[in-house]
């Protein structure tokens, strides 16, 4: 009789040792989030990263296209120029229009594009950031990702992550989620500077339809 009672009891100890290791295991939003940036920005040079870039856009119904972009995060300074034929300097909130026919609210467009896609996903700790929930895990190819989900006023998000490395593999996001209507961004390579990852090469396609639309490449990076 000892010897069951003995046995009952190592049982239950072991259901009790057991089950809280299993509630710390479950993964968090904010858990994927910092292996995402403790991949790609370990040691937290976005907020001051002063850098140029330069792209290759390339879209299947014209010609390339190139863009300069000179980023000064400290500053909170970016200078674009696209084709040499529009140039623009944005300074927190206030743009100017240096050269082409736009206006001030294209060029803030254009810095909104460029900070966001190309920072992230650094770029999610934002202050402006919505609550950002974790989904179900998904494929991307072979490789098992973390999902986010972040719903911006206009548009929902997913961002897939290796759930090991924290590499970033692709995004999408919805204008109607309900009817699937939206863009899916996919990821290849990386270039590197100042320990920060960045993908390489972004080509996008439509949502359901999966028409490609063009890759933006980012061909060069210096400081």
């Amino acid at each position: 009789m000892f010897t069951q009672f003995t046995h009952s009891l190592r049982k239950v100890s072991i259901l009790l040792f057991v089950f809280p290791i299993t509630i710390f295991a479950q993964k968090t939003a904010k858990d994927v989030l910092a292996n995402a940036v403790s991949y790609h920005d370990p040691n937290q040079a976005w907020i001051s990263l002063d850098v140029t870039m330069t792209f290759r856009e390339t879209r299947p119904s014209g010609p390339d296209r190139s863009a300069i972009v000179k980023l000064d995060n400290g500053k909170s300074l970016m200078n674009i120029n696209r084709n040499d034929e529009n140039v623009y300097e944005i300074q927190g909130a206030s743009a100017a229009v240096l050269k082409g026919n736009d206006d001030e609210e294209r060029a803030l467009m254009l810095r909104n594009y460029y900070l966001y896609l190309w920072g992230l996903p650094m770029k999610l700790y934002d202050s402006s950031t919505p609550e950002i929930t974790i989904g179900e895990q998904e494929k991307v190819g072979e490789v098992v990702c973390d999902v986010l989900r972040v719903p911006y006023e206009k548009d929902v998000w997913y961002f897939y992550f290796d759930e090991s490395s924290g590499k970033m593999l692709q995004y999408k996001f919805y204008k109607d989620e309900v009817a699937g209507k939206g863009e899916l961004i996919t990821l290849e390579d990386e270039i590197e500077i100042k320990e920060i990852r960045f993908p390489q090469k972004r080509s996008w396609y439509t949502l359901p339809e999966m028409k490609y639309l063009g890759t933006d490449i980012l061909a060069e990076i210096a400081y």
